[in-house]
């Protein structure tokens, strides 16, 4: 069989599965209230309260096995309490109604057909500790094919019930979700069971005899048959190369995704499941449940009906061309029904078995809209359905990748948590980094994928091999695929290499990084060279960069002036420990000849306080020299102290407009007597006025008087220009002050 063949072979030999139903199933229903009663007991309440649980152990009787022709009574092999059908008394039409639907959904997960009668054989009462080994039921009554066994809501932990069917096994947890519902169980009789111990509590359960009364009685599926014929298809598939990497099987049956479980899976689902399962378990390959999604999305146009509607019907479009189609499969369970984390996978047409299975599907929603402007109508529409999506465990790496990022991520922390998968965890390595997108040259993009960087670089430091790990710095971290969020992780990887190994790396990456991340690099530098000597001669590539930095945009320059700053800080400190003066002093030097990359208020000044005012003594090769610049620069602003406005006339400097009403407004503002000038004009002349007067920063006061139309706006001069010369002028002082005082120690 050809690989290319597996979506039309694997749906060919599934066909002939033809029972719909499997050896086990099981389910949940809420329950009303009913009347029960015990004899010796009275009425039983629903949930059983610890008193009355505690009472039918006590009145209940030790339960016997079967062994051949023999009845016995062991505590090693089931320790068990009974009490006998006629004993218990269910008469109540609510729980015959409840009765009947799980015996309905018992018998059609089970896949028999015609009347199935339930009666009741006994009530057990298992205390903590109480279990039952591995057995098989035996058919109390004719036409007897299965046992159907109902929880009562009793709080317990523990009691699982083991169910296995030739070469198959399934575990259910019957304890109660919560104690307005029962949950129920049926198996066939040929199936082998055990009952686990019980942790705490009482498991108390109703059990019955599932009995059809004419016709051959049905029997657990037998797909052994089947499961050969899958099993060496999955083995030529998984053994030759190309071919699909995986395969999509869309279920029979809908689901929606809080009820999707292999468990809950129904008739012809559940048994081509087991099959699948069972085959695969052979063939090494691995079976997952998903709900698959598709959305697409078009160019569509309306369809006349006839007549005008203004309520237009999702049906009245029809599909012009599908532009955009997506299909993707999440929501991930194992055959145990645990959850498994892969993250949304894509998935290609010629992986869907068989070919087109979801071509003809009714999409789930549906939108249109119609066509506006110079825009023509379009359509979203999206479809949700169940599948089962295998492929072989030695294609499991590029399937788990196919997630994403974050889920291969996820799926390489698992294997290092593993240390049996210790040959997985370097492959998944190998495989993360090679497919890792590569930074662009011109950089300045935003990166979906900066979040991940730091987990990805913790977990590569813990593989043995350092191979990927160096390969993710050299051509990621130092090719400017960083943002300061990986300082830990980086760090720690870091610490997997020898100084010439971490050095080289370093070098190459504040080339690449320092000009626009020159804070979050003086900051890793600092911390590898205080705790690496070997590593120290970075500092002097740290130094060349600092006339290369990136101007920030006008919107963060603040926050990136303060970044400025702390950088400068950690490259003091940086100096001391390097113990370099004539380093330090090319250091400032640098910055000291670019006030543009360097402004001496925003940045310098901010920076020698913050060096002066640490702890030690700072390298005064480095920070002498800026504090020296800041004080030059400060006390010739102080030279002279501002002073307020003699009279009224106010700067024009900045006033360049030459309309009408702005050499009107030059006019009012170069005047010393006049103090208000009363502008009453149309909004838009207004508007044109207050936008200069802003523009320039003009010592004016703006008031809009509504009293008359058109409207005025009022013009009053002030002294802001002053009154913040003044401000500047005590702050400058101040940190004038501050300086001397750290200076003199």
């Amino acid at each position: 069989m050809a690989t290319d063949d597996i979506t039309s072979t694997l749906p060919r030999l599934l066909s002939t599965v033809k029972h719909p139903g499997d050896f086990f199933a099981a389910g949940a229903v809420d329950l009303p209230v009913i009347r029960a009663h015990v004899d010796g007991l009275g009425g039983l309440g629903l949930p059983i309260p610890r008193a009355q649980a505690e009472a039918l152990a006590r009145l209940a009787t030790p339960a016997p096995y079967g062994r051949g022709p023999d009845t016995l009574v062991d505590p090693a092999v089931r320790r068990c309490g009974q009490i006998p059908a006629s004993a218990v008394h269910l008469d109540d039409s609510r729980w015959r109604a409840t009765l009947d639907g799980i015996v309905a959904d018992a018998t059609a997960g089970l896949g028999a057909d015609g009347k199935v009668d339930a009666e009741l054989y006994k009530l057990l009462v298992y205390e903590p500790g109480g279990f039952f080994l591995e057995h098989r039921d035996t058919e109390k009554v004719g036409g007897m094919f299965a046992t159907l066994i109902v929880v009562l809501p009793s709080e317990h932990e523990g009691g699982e019930l083991v169910v296995a069917h030739q070469d198959r096994e399934t575990i259910l947890d019957l304890a109660p979700r919560d104690l307005g519902s029962a949950r129920w169980a049926a198996f066939y009789t040929d199936c082998r069971h055990e009952l686990r111990p019980v942790r705490s509590g009482f498991r108390i359960a109703l059990v019955y005899n599932l009995v059809r009364r004419s016709g051959r009685p049905p029997h657990a599926p037998d797909h052994r048959t089947e499961v050969d014929a899958v099993a060496g298809a999955l083995r030529a598939w998984g053994s030759e190369p190309g071919g699909p990497v995986k395969v999509v099987l869309p279920l029979a049956h809908r689901y929606t995704p809080a009820e999707l479980a292999f468990r809950t899976l129904k008739n012809e689902d559940a048994a081509v499941a087991g099959v699948l399962i069972a085959a695969a378990e052979r063939a090494d390959c691995i079976v997952r449940l998903a709900m698959v999604s598709i959305a697409e999305s078009g160019s569509a146009a309306a369809v006349w009906s006839g007549r005008w509607s203004r309520e237009r019907e999702a049906e009245d479009f029809e599909v012009i061309e599908v532009h955009d189609r997506v299909q993707a499969a999440d929501g991930w369970l194992r055959p145990d029904d645990t959850s498994e984390a892969r993250g949304s996978i894509i998935f290609d047409d010629d992986e869907i078995a068989p070919p087109g299975a979801l071509d003809d599907e009714e999409p789930d929603e549906e939108h249109f809209r119609e066509a506006t402007g110079n825009e023509g109508g379009s359509f979203e529409r999206t479809y949700r359905r169940a599948a089962l999506v295998l492929w072989p465990a030695a294609r499991e790496l590029d399937v788990i990748h196919q997630g994403g990022p974050e889920a291969s991520i996820a799926a390489l922390e698992r294997f290092l948590a593993d240390p049996t998968r210790a040959d997985r965890a370097a492959e998944m390595a190998a495989l993360v980094v090679e497919r890792w997108p590569r930074p662009r040259p011109e950089g300045g993009a935003w990166d979906p994928l900066a979040k991940l960087r730091g987990p990805l670089l913790a977990a590569l430091a813990r593989v043995p091999d350092p191979a990927p790990l160096w390969r993710f710095l050299r051509e990621v971290m130092a090719a400017g695929g960083f943002d300061g969020s990986e300082h830990v992780a980086l760090l720690g990887g870091l610490a997997r290499f020898d100084d010439k190994a971490a050095l080289d790396f370093l070098c190459s990456f504040i080339e690449t990084n320092a000009p626009s991340l020159f804070a979050a690099v003086a900051r890793l530098v600092r911390a590898v060279v205080l705790d690496r000597p070997g590593i120290r001669p970075a500092v002097a590539t740290l130094v060349e960069a600092l006339p290369r930095l990136r101007p920030a945009a006008s919107w963060k320059l603040r926050d990136a002036r303060a970044a400025q700053a702390e950088g400068l800080t950690d490259l003091a400190n940086t100096f001391d420990a390097t113990g370099d003066p004539a380093l330090a002093s090319r250091a400032a030097a640098l910055i000291l000849g670019d006030e543009g990359l360097w402004p001496l208020d925003d940045v310098v000044v901010p920076a020698v306080l913050a060096i002066w005012g640490s702890a030690g003594a700072p390298a005064d090769a480095f920070a002498g020299p800026l504090l020296e610049a800041c004080l030059r620069h400060l006390r010739a602003r102080t030279a002279e102290a501002p002073t307020p406005p003699a009279d009224a006339k106010r700067s024009t400097e900045r006033l360049t407009c030459a309309c009408r009403d702005c050499t009107v407004l030059s006019t009012f503002v170069a005047d010393p007597q006049a103090r208000t000038w009363t502008l009453r004009a149309i909004a838009a002349n207004r508007a044109h006025i207050e936008s200069v007067i802003r523009a320039a920063g003009t010592d004016l006061d703006l008031v809009t008087v509504q009293k008359a139309s058109p409207h005025s706006l009022v013009c009053t001069k002030n002294q802001s220009t002053y009154e913040r010369r003044a401000r500047q002028h005590r702050a400058d002082l101040d940190t004038i002050a501050r300086l001397e005082h750290a200076r003199a120690g």
